[in-house]
C-alpha cells in the first residue's frame, strides 16, 4: 500500500513538472501537448496583412455574393443597393423611415461601432484616444454639421484617414440609421431649453 502511494505521488509530481499548471502566469510559453486550438492563425480587425495586395485585413464581399437566408431578388436585399448612388445625398433616401425606432437602431450602431473612438457625444473623445490613438473629427465642427448626408455615409462606408471601412460590416440601411443618430448628436449639442415643449419643461427641471 505504502509502494502504491508513493508511485502515485510521484507519477502527479512527474506530470506536473512536465506539463506545468495550466494557465499560471508566466512570461514563457508554456509546453502544450495538446494545443486544444489555444493558439490560432488568425487576422484582427482593422490589421494590416501583407497577403493582400492593399496590406488590409478588412476585406469586401465578393460581387454578388448573397447573405444567408435572403435572396438576390429580395427587395429588402441590401446587397442590392448601389452605394455609389448616395454619395451626393442631401436627405435621406427613400427607403429610410425616419421614425423612433430608425434613431434608436441608429443609436445602438452607434454605441456599439462608433462610440469607442468618436466618444458618447460626438465629439472625438472615445477611449481609445487614451491608448495613444489620434482624436477624430468631433461631428459638432461647421463642415461636418454643414456635410451632405451622403458625406457621413460614404465614409462610413469607405472609412477615411484612421478610420477603416464598416461598408462590409455594417447593412446600407443600418448605416443610415448611423447618419441619422449622428444628426440627433449634432442637433442635441446645440439645443436650448426653448426646444422643449412647455408641457415638458418641468420634467427637464426635476
Amino acid at each position: 500500500m505504502k509502494t502504491a502511494v508513493i508511485i502515485i505521488l510521484l507519477t502527479a509530481l512527474a506530470t506536473t513538472g512536465i506539463l506545468g499548471w495550466r494557465g499560471r502566469t508566466s512570461t514563457h510559453r508554456p509546453v502544450q501537448y495538446w494545443n486544444d486550438m489555444t493558439d490560432q492563425a488568425k487576422y484582427l480587425p482593422q490589421k494590416t496583412s501583407a497577403f493582400f495586395a492593399d496590406g488590409r485585413v478588412d476585406r469586401l464581399p465578393p460581387p454578388g455574393v448573397i447573405a444567408w437566408g435572403r435572396s438576390a431578388t429580395s427587395a429588402d436585399d441590401d446587397f442590392t443597393i448601389n452605394d455609389k448612388d448616395f454619395y451626393a445625398q442631401q436627405g435621406f433616401p427613400s427607403f429610410v423611415t425616419m421614425d423612433r425606432d430608425t434613431l434608436m437602431r441608429g443609436k445602438m450602431l452607434f454605441e456599439n461601432n462608433c462610440r469607442v473612438c468618436h466618444g458618447a457625444t460626438g465629439v472625438g473623445n472615445g477611449i481609445t484616444t487614451q491608448y495613444g490613438m489620434n482624436n477624430p473629427p468631433s461631428y459638432l465642427i461647421d463642415r461636418l454639421r454643414t456635410a451632405p448626408n451622403g458625406y457621413l455615409y460614404q465614409v462610413i462606408t469607405e472609412g477615411k484617414g484612421q478610420m477603416g471601412p464598416y461598408g462590409p460590416n455594417v447593412k446600407p440601411r443600418d448605416r443610415w440609421a448611423i447618419v441619422a443618430y449622428v444628426r440627433v448628436l449634432q442637433r442635441a449639442a446645440s439645443g436650448t431649453i426653448n426646444d422643449v415643449p412647455e408641457n415638458k419643461r418641468a420634467e427637464m427641471d426635476k
